[in-house]
Order: C-alpha cells, then sequence, then structure tokens
C-alpha cells in the first residue's frame, strides 16, 4: 500500500474527471501500459471502499512516481463521487499495479484499440508508449461514445494521429446529431469493414462485457479470429 497525493482533477467529459495521483515516497511507479491500480477511498459514511482504475498515462520518465487515472461520476456511486471530490492536496491509498492486458508479448505487432467510455484509459497509456519510439507498428483506436462531448482526450488523440502516420483516429458516435461527420453507431458494426483495410492486427478490447463480447463475436464467428489475436479487459 502507497500514499498518492491528488496532483490535478481535470474535467474531461460532462461525467468523467482525469484525476492526476504521485506518490508522496515520490519512488517510481513500476507499471506497464494497460494495467491497473486500486484506490482505498474513504466515503461520506466513513467506510474506506476499495475500486479498480486502469492508468490512462504512459510510464514518464520525467515524473515516474505519477500516474493519471479516469474516472466516472457513477450515478449514488459513494467511491466515484468522493474521487470527483477531491482537491489537489488531498491524500488516499493506493495499491498495484495489476492485470496482463498489455502489448508485452506483441509490441512488435500492428494493432486495432477498441474502447468505449473510460475503456480508453489503458488503450491512451498503449498509445503514448507506443508512439513515443521513433518507429513502430501500425495502430487504431476504434472509440466509441455517446456524443462528441464524451469523447475523452479528444483534442490530445487526434493531435497524435496528425502527428503520426503510423497512428489512425477512429471515433463512433451512437447518439450522433446530423452534423457529426465521422463513424455513427457501436464499434462492434464497423469490424468488419476496418479489420481487412489493416491486415488483421491483434486486437486489445475494452470496456462494459456487453460491448466486449459482441466485439469478441464479431472477430472469432464472421472474421475468423483465432482468440490468441483477441486481448480484452472488462470493467463490470
Amino acid at each position: 500500500m502507497r500514499q498518492v497525493v491528488v496532483v490535478q482533477n481535470e474535467l474531461l467529459s460532462p461525467s468523467v474527471i482525469g484525476l492526476g495521483l504521485t506518490c508522496t515516497d515520490e519512488l517510481p511507479i513500476a507499471f506497464v501500459p494497460g494495467q491497473w491500480v486500486n484506490l482505498h477511498v474513504r466515503t461520506r459514511s466513513g467506510e474506506v471502499e476499495k475500486r479498480p482504475y486502469s492508468i490512462a498515462s504512459a510510464p514518464d520518465p520525467a515524473h515516474p512516481a505519477t500516474i493519471e487515472l479516469a474516472v466516472t461520476l457513477v450515478e449514488d456511486g459513494q467511491v466515484s463521487s468522493a474521487l470527483h471530490a477531491m482537491k489537489p492536496g488531498d491524500t488516499l491509498q493506493m495499491d498495484g499495479p495489476y492485470g496482463f492486458f498489455t502489448r508485452e508479448d506483441h509490441a512488435a505487432e500492428d494493432a486495432l484499440l477498441v474502447g468505449t467510455g473510460t475503456g480508453v484509459a489503458p488503450l491512451r497509456s498503449m498509445l503514448h508508449a507506443a508512439l513515443s519510439a521513433p518507429s513502430g507498428p501500425r495502430l487504431t483506436l476504434l472509440f466509441g461514445c455517446r456524443t462528441p462531448a464524451d469523447i475523452l482526450y479528444r483534442r490530445e488523440i487526434e493531435a497524435l494521429s496528425n502527428k503520426h502516420e503510423r497512428f489512425r483516429f477512429e471515433p463512433t458516435l451512437s447518439r450522433a446529431e446530423p452534423a457529426w461527420q465521422g463513424r455513427r453507431g457501436y464499434v462492434q458494426t464497423h469490424l468488419e469493414e476496418l479489420i481487412p483495410q489493416l491486415g488483421r492486427p491483434h486486437v486489445y478490447v475494452c470496456g462494459l462485457s456487453n460491448m466486449v463480447n459482441s466485439v469478441r463475436a464479431v472477430l472469432k464467428e464472421t472474421l475468423g479470429y483465432n482468440r490468441k489475436q483477441i486481448h480484452t479487459e472488462r470493467y463490470d
């Protein structure tokens, strides 16, 4: 268990904050992009509750004791409410990192990253880490949201796609207004078009179970994917 201090609480969307945490002992947090940590949060009732959150930032040699998380405000959720109310200087306990949802074994191979909501957090970590190298595999992010306001890290990810030829950003909206010129509908509806274009890359999927299961079904049953090419992380 380590103590962390809040160094940033930034609104990313109407319901999601970006939380920056630094270990008070200033020792590095050794993690692999895609992993998660547990936060131990004191709620209004006075109880301390534990919740897992994927790390949304990549390892940063300039700030090795700092990580970023994306936290959705859950209706009647005491933990998320407490985290959303935190201010710089507030402290809490953390343990981890944990998890095997990483690209370590296939880092040199092309990848399609599929996420919805805060499921983009570990994918963002993977992206920043991979794109920090001068060369590498092709990466595509298929990010499903309801509205443009829900596209977390939009400007940052668009800037990455403009800067790196080997990175392609494909947001899709399930509640798009007529003016929206991008993809529409759920992420799984775009796989049959995208996969052949991308040369059947490894696929990394993060989000709620219904989405993850739907994506897996299309990949395996329609596109003939081997399970070893599908890597998933569920939030529920």
